[in-house]
């Protein structure tokens, strides 16, 4: 059934509709006469194309008994066409969603068609009854809707949504590219809501290997690993959306409990109150703000740093290998910089020290010598 239908936006020359998206309901008994019961989700055709699965809700459910008379009256009843009416969900019947842990719903986010096994299971919220069906609420996104990062775009919206390359199949490797977002108008701030975000991460120290950045003015936060159906509110009528993808096609990583694909990203973007101008292209790779926050860094943590030497005012210290027991300092270059002198220049000294000493000895014995005769 349609959500809403399609909105005309006005924005100086240019006009653009914000289609209408369908909400849609599947549900499937558990009690089949073959094989594994499993449920169907489809978007393939909406409207005037094909469209992208969002999740909304999902919830088992036991038909039996239901209080009302078992009458003809299916208003009441979320009934599917083809689907007999003891899998389809009534508002009295006993749900619980606590189940949900067992499917990873992630794997229909963004796709046009998903097919999921599903199994019965002992509803803790209702005295420990077993389930008679699953019900799952979803949207339908038109895939025009969702505009690609790193293709070029120029468009005023009342809403809409950011994809990385390809989605929802894994992103392409080396790819720099970026959207700017302005509202024409108001105080409200950009919402963003992360419907999924799974990008690399390195295992080790947790910093970001392929990133979803958020650029507001001078503050900049990296996304990555992974994010789902969390909302960000920035305080700003204009930000940047900056995408990065290194050499390496790695094309799963596990989190928590599942391996996942890494899939990339899917952003919901609005201003409450006005239309925004999202603007989107391809970067080249010494764009100051991607080139900040590529170079390589000394620090294990998620920010930002360079390999650049302790600094106290114009005074540079470099650190080298220290031999044990070796104490003496060097004073060299401009406004006496100190060096910590290593190990092979405390050999070379050494010896150089132990020479003088030898000839001032032999020079001193020549002198004796003279006198004596």
């Amino acid at each position: 059934m349609d959500f809403a239908v399609p909105i005309l936006v006005i924005c100086g020359c240019f006009l653009h509709f914000v289609a209408a998206y369908e909400n849609k309901t599947a549900s499937q008994c558990f009690k089949v006469e073959r094989g594994q019961p499993k449920i169907n989700l489809n978007c393939s055709m909406i409207n005037d194309g094909p469209g992208m699965i969002l999740m909304t809700s999902a919830f088992h459910g036991r038909s039996y008994p239901r209080q009302w008379p078992m009458v003809k009256d299916l208003t009441k009843c979320n009934h599917i066409p083809g689907v007999p009416l003891k899998c389809s969900y009534c508002p009295e019947d006993c749900t619980d969603s606590s189940m949900n842990l067992a499917y990873d719903w992630t794997k229909c986010t963004g796709k046009e068609e998903c097919e999921s096994y599903v199994m019965q299971a002992s509803m803790g919220r209702c005295e420990n009854q077993y389930s008679d069906y699953l019900h799952v609420d979803y949207s339908c996104i038109p895939q025009k809707e969702v505009f690609d990062i790193c293709d070029t775009t120029d468009k005023w919206v009342q809403e809409g949504s950011i994809r990385s390359p390809n989605y929802p199949n894994h992103y392409p490797t080396n790819q720099k590219c970026m959207c700017t977002l302005e509202a024409g108008w108001g105080t409200n701030g950009i919402d963003l809501t992360f419907h999924e975000l799974l990008l690399e991460k390195n295992k080790e120290d947790q910093t970001c290997v392929d990133w979803l950045m958020i650029k507001n003015g001078n503050q900049k936060t990296k996304k990555c690993g992974e994010i789902f159906e969390t909302k960000v509110n920035v305080p700003s009528r204009k930000i940047d959306l900056y995408f990065f993808s290194d050499d390496k096609d790695n094309d799963k990583q596990t989190f928590q409990y599942f391996e996942r694909p890494l899939k990339g990203f899917w952003v919901n973007f609005k201003f409450t109150g006005a239309n925004i101008r999202i603007n989107c292209k391809k970067v080249p790779l010494y764009d100051p703000i991607l080139s900040e926050m590529i170079r390589p860094t000394t620090t294990t943590s998620a920010a930002t740093t360079d390999f650049t030497p302790d600094v106290t005012n114009t005074t540079t210290t470099i650190r080298q290998p220290i031999v044990k027991g070796d104490t003496r300092k060097k004073k060299v270059g401009r406004n006496n910089s100190v060096h910590k002198v290593g190990a092979s220049q405390g050999d070379s000294s050494s010896a150089s020290t132990l020479c003088t000493i030898s000839s001032c000895i032999h020079l001193i014995s020549a002198m004796l010598m003279m006198l004596m005769k």
